[in-house]
């Protein structure tokens, strides 16, 4: 082929803009830095420039990963020997380093004293080490105070898998926890015939159990045949705790047909459930949250018969794009909720 014929076929800057769908112009402000270019845009002309085998692909790269903004984020999430927050301490890590809008910097903590007032400080205390913060806590006057105060302070604030109430000024990721409960009540009625129930959380305070709990109580009380909701058992997301309320329970309901557990220490109640197994005695139908390595064997042991999970690695991307766009364009740009899709699990699913 001659030179002419590859210079024909060369691609342009015009070529460039079509395949990404912008104008001729906004790919000039990307690759000579005339202007501001979103990072989803310029990162759509770099795929284009790429797949195009444009010339200067390479310099638009270059200027993308340069005008990147550095951003401080800061995570603080319960119980740092929980698998569950383990995982999503790492899918956020995940998320941040795979950022496109900006080099995050980022921090993850963990709040194993669940004291609101210790809670508190310890969000206090990243005020000035921070500009965007992603938590999960219990919905405490003196907790919302000091979210509020952080927000104030033009550090942008979201609630994960557990909402703040709004005077708190968080924006929220994470599962429509009153669709989360109804769901283990629709189990709970199509796998047991009709008794008593019961439902475990962890704390009250924590404003997703508390949905969870009430939408549970709220759909078995709908349903037709002789349901008894029996009183809520606490676990304080310790599992001795735990498992020692749990087997207070199994003993003195023998007739117990579901339990949802709602919240924490599910090591502890798995455990009951083995024990109680082994001395051949009936179990309940049971309903937990989140796959991990624990609940994945209780669920193939029949322990528990279906799992209701956050979507951990989609929570924390969200959580991440909520935050740098709040840092990026004013912290009151994050107070939106994000809704995600509950994932099920069940035997025959694993």
């Amino acid at each position: 082929m001659s030179e002419k014929s590859c210079q024909k076929f060369r691609p342009t800057m015009e070529d460039v803009a079509r395949e990404a769908g912008v104008s001729l112009s906004t790919v000039d402000r990307v690759l000579n830095v005339r202007a501001n270019v979103r990072a989803d845009t310029a990162q759509r002309i770099a795929a284009a420039a790429a797949q195009l085998g444009f010339h200067a692909k390479s310099v638009i790269e270059h200027r993308i990963l340069n005008d990147r903004p550095t951003i401080r984020l800061g995570f603080l999430l319960q119980k740092s020997g929980v698998a569950f927050y383990q995982g999503l301490a790492q899918a956020l890590s995940n998320a941040a380093a795979t950022c496109a809008g900006a080099r995050i910097q980022v921090a993850i903590g963990y709040l194993d004293d669940l004291d609101p007032a210790t809670v508190a400080q310890r969000i206090m205390a990243l005020r000035q080490q921070v500009d965007g913060l992603g938590v999960v806590a219990v919905d405490h006057p003196v907790v919302r105070e000091a979210v509020a105060k952080l927000r104030d302070g033009g550090v942008s604030v979201v609630a994960l898998i557990s909402e703040l109430s709004t005077a708190a000024g968080a924006g929220y990721v994470g599962v429509d926890n009153r669709l989360m409960g109804r769901t283990a009540g629709w189990f709970i009625t199509r796998l047991a015939a009709p008794g008593a129930a019961a439902v475990m959380v962890s704390s009250q305070r924590f404003q997703c159990q508390e949905l969870c709990e009430f939408s549970f109580r709220s759909y078995l009380a709908d349903q037709s045949g002789d349901w008894e909701l029996l009183a809520s058992r606490l676990t304080l997301e310790n599992d001795e705790f735990a498992y020692g309320n749990t087997m207070d329970l199994l003993a003195g309901e023998p007739d117990l047909v579901g339990l949802y557990i709602a919240g924490g220490g599910s090591a502890g109640v798995v455990r009951a459930l083995r024990e109680h197994k082994v001395q051949q005695a009936r179990l309940p139908v049971v309903i937990c949250h989140d796959l991990t390595p624990l609940t994945r064997e209780a669920l193939k042991g029949g322990l528990v018969q279906a799992i209701l999970s956050h979507p951990v690695e989609s929570v924390a991307a969200q959580a991440v794009s909520a935050l740098v766009e709040g840092v990026k364009y004013g912290s009151m740009g994050v107070a939106a909720r994000v809704m995600l899709p509950i994932q099920l699990n069940v035997p025959e699913s694993l």
